[in-house]
């Protein structure tokens, strides 16, 4: 194996312009129990959007990216040798499996994982990424996928079947995971449970075609864009709220008769956080998805939730155990049940990154997913 020399886009200390710097960086071999995976594609977050400008603190300079779909290229000490060439999905929730959250099965709160991601580390406290005088590069949440190859611990890199599409399967990876995973793990809604989500975005869009799945009905999608509709209802919402028109709590309230019992906040907007919980019925949920600055907070009436036993709850990308739920989504979409394809708005090469962020900012698109190489951009997707 060797140190090999690759196109990174690096985050640099804030201040220092807005936007990536595309150059050549580092990438040593994988260590014991890692892989080192060639990327084939990677989606746009809004949380990458966030560190970049500052918004949530990260160590840097830093690749960002998390959402990545790539062919595991070597392995480190430790991993079989039969997995070079796997196909896989990767995942900033990787268990260490001995921490209290991995033993009672929520690995998403997995305690080493939010150690190595607040440092910008492996889970060694050291980087596998250096500049090419040596310097290193911080990894994001063990992932790191702005890039064309990235050392990932072996389970964070999940096996997919060899003919998945990599521009679809990227999205697992974070927002497609997040908003199916709301519905079905976190909130387990059941036929017929009446839900509204806040926010129609790649999240929310996924939350309402997690809530489909569930049978939920009604399915309210709730957006400023009016123009956001069309797309809510492919995905299955039943009604669809203008919130910039009509007050959406009321609106709800009106659909439901009283108040739905999931509603669903995905913008990171705490004055909707408080409307979702306002939209809510007796003894219903309201399931926060969406994150603001780390310091925001929002009013909720001890009075009302204590009254009505309302719960509001937390959603981390969705409660995803990865192993499990990955494989499990992309059986729904081979047999039609979820739709990944209409999620991705454009397709562009890797070296478009920084025109991508600012499009993605716009909120207009749901994932812009970039690919690597010119034998990926082959048009295997279409472009909407």
């Amino acid at each position: 194996m060797t140190k090999l020399t690759m196109k990174a886009a690096i985050c640099e200390q804030p201040g220092e312009g807005d936007v990536l710097q595309i150059r050549d960086v580092i990438c040593d071999d994988p260590h014991e129990l890692e892989v080192r995976v060639k990327l084939l594609a990677t989606g746009i977050c809004r949380s990458d959007i966030h560190y970049l400008r500052g918004v949530w603190a990260h160590p840097k300079p830093v690749i960002l990216g998390h959402e990545g779909c790539g062919i595991i290229e070597s392995v480190g000490p430790g991993v079989p040798k039969s997995r070079i060439g796997e196909k896989v999905v990767l995942t900033f929730t990787p268990a260490c499996g001995h921490c209290r959250f991995c033993v009672v099965g929520r690995s998403v709160l997995c305690e080493e994982v939010a150690r190595a991601a607040a440092q910008g580390t492996m889970w060694d406290d050291t980087t596998r990424f250096s500049e090419l005088d040596g310097r290193p590069l911080h990894h994001l949440s063990l992932v790191s996928s702005f890039c064309e190859y990235t050392v990932v611990p072996h389970n964070g890199a999940i096996r997919v079947d060899p003919d998945e599409n990599p521009e679809e399967a990227c999205l697992l990876g974070c927002g497609a995971m997040a908003g199916i995973g709301a519905a079905l793990n976190t909130a387990q809604v059941r036929p017929g449970d009446s839900v509204a989500v806040f926010g129609c975005g790649g999240v929310g869009l996924s939350v309402v075609q997690g809530a489909k799945l569930c049978n939920a009905l009604p399915i309210i999608a709730v957006d400023v864009r009016a123009e956001k509709e069309a797309e809510a209802r492919r995905f299955g919402a039943t009604h669809f709220v203008d919130a910039s028109k009509a007050d959406a709590v009321e609106q709800i309230r009106a659909i439901t008769n009283g108040g739905a019992d999931f509603t669903f906040e995905a913008t990171g907007i705490v004055e909707t956080a408080e409307l979702a919980y306002k939209a809510t019925c007796r003894a219903g949920t309201t399931v926060l998805i969406g994150q603001p600055g780390e310091t925001a907070l929002a009013g909720f009436p001890p009075y009302g939730i204590a009254q009505d036993e309302n719960k509001v709850i937390g959603s981390s990308y969705g409660s995803t155990r990865p192993m499990i739920d990955f494989p499990k989504a992309l059986r729904l979409v081979k047999h039609g049940l979820l739709d990944l394809h209409s999620l991705v708005s454009d397709v562009w090469p890797f070296e478009r990154i920084n025109e991508a962020i600012t499009e993605v900012e716009t909120g207009r698109k749901n994932r812009i997913v970039l690919v690597f190489g010119d034998e990926n951009a082959s048009g295997s997707h279409h472009h909407h």
